[in-house]
């Protein structure tokens, strides 16, 4: 009888005593108060666990205040927003609602990353595809079905990525016969990428364009680069290459291949809590023979994300040659929407 009598008496009391145990305080910049426990600062949030709200994630710019009711050991990166820094174990503490780690002051806005819990270093990989549908200006003027895939690998020291596209159209703008045209690149990249941010960039595309006056095309670069930022929220990279063109030629022409020179560059960016994303861009390909063979390369993705894994957007494509094929203009134009899917996640 004692023995379940003193098994009550635990069981009432455990809750009591929960309450009244020392409780972090998060206080926002519009003076409201929250009891709970602070969970981790990640990515611009903070996140706290509330005792009767539940967890929430508040934007850095809005918390004034952390109060830790005890001292915890926790894994951090403050400074630079390049999430793959170095991270390190230090002891938070908090006084007149600052952390601190160890002496240092810190703050929600400056730091990266702060958790109990180490980061989790596997490669972040993303899978995405769409198909696209819109209006071309140029060679062709008229409307275009196109495909593409993008397979990306990224961790501290490396990116590699492998990507292919299609495309079926049909000129309407000739004489004679109606001419389906379908163009396909297949390419793969792979960048090492140095502590300091400098990178040495190897890539290979294949272009299959006989409308062009081409089977096929093969541009192989190598050279080096440098991220100007490099996290989640924006990336910027920019490269200069070495490259060597080769062109198999159409109507018994002799094939034809030559070194240059490829500028590129390339800004990413995920806003709106990873809903929308925008991607950039361009590179200038000058040949080392003839100076007046150039290339210029561009390309405008935005697209948003709904449902967890899919997206819609817009794709708007530019490619200028300085010296087309007899009969070709210089620019060509693409204005597609898109609809498809993306996956990213940590993997081996």
């Amino acid at each position: 009888m004692r023995y379940w009598i003193f098994v009550l008496l635990i069981c009432f009391a455990a809750p009591l005593l929960a309450e009244d145990a020392p409780q972090d305080e998060l206080t926002t910049t519009e003076e409201e108060t929250l009891v709970g426990k602070f969970v981790k600062i990640d990515a611009g949030k903070v996140y706290f666990e509330s005792a009767t709200l539940g967890l929430l994630k508040f934007d850095v710019e809005d918390v004034s205040e952390i109060k830790l009711a005890a001292s915890r050991k926790m894994f951090l990166r403050e400074g630079e927003k390049d999430e793959y820094a170095k991270y390190r174990e230090v002891t938070v503490t908090s006084k007149d609602g600052k952390l601190f780690a160890g002496d240092k002051e810190i703050t929600p806005k400056t730091v990266g990353f702060l958790d109990a819990a180490p980061p989790d270093n596997r490669p972040d990989w993303t899978v995405g595809a769409f198909l696209s549908f819109g209006w071309t200006e140029g060679n062709t003027k008229t409307y275009e079905l196109d495909g593409r895939f993008d397979i990306t690998r990224t961790t501290k020291h490396t990116f590699s990525t492998l990507f292919g596209e299609a495309n079926y159209l049909q000129d309407r703008e000739r004489d004679e016969e109606p001419v389906l045209e379908r163009n396909f690149l297949l390419g793969a990249a792979f960048r090492y990428v140095f502590d300091f941010r400098l990178t040495i960039d190897a890539t290979q595309d294949f272009y299959f364009n006989e409308l062009a006056g081409y089977h096929f095309r093969s541009i192989t670069g190598v050279g080096p680069g440098y991220y100007f930022t490099r996290s989640h929220e924006l990336t910027t990279h920019a490269g200069l290459h070495l490259v060597y063109v080769y062109e198999d030629l159409m109507n018994r022409a002799e094939n034809r291949g030559y070194f240059g020179a490829r500028v590129r560059g390339e800004v990413d960016t995920w806003q709106l809590e990873d809903d929308f994303h925008l991607n950039f861009k361009t590179e200038v390909i000058f040949d080392f023979d003839e100076p007046k063979n150039v290339m210029w390369n561009n390309l405008l993705l935005v697209d948003y994300h709904f449902a967890e894994h899919f997206t819609a957007g817009l794709l708007i494509s530019h490619q200028f040659d300085n010296l087309p094929a007899p009969g070709f203009f210089h620019h060509d134009w693409k204005f597609l929407i898109t609809l498809g899917f993306s996956w990213g996640g940590k993997w081996y």
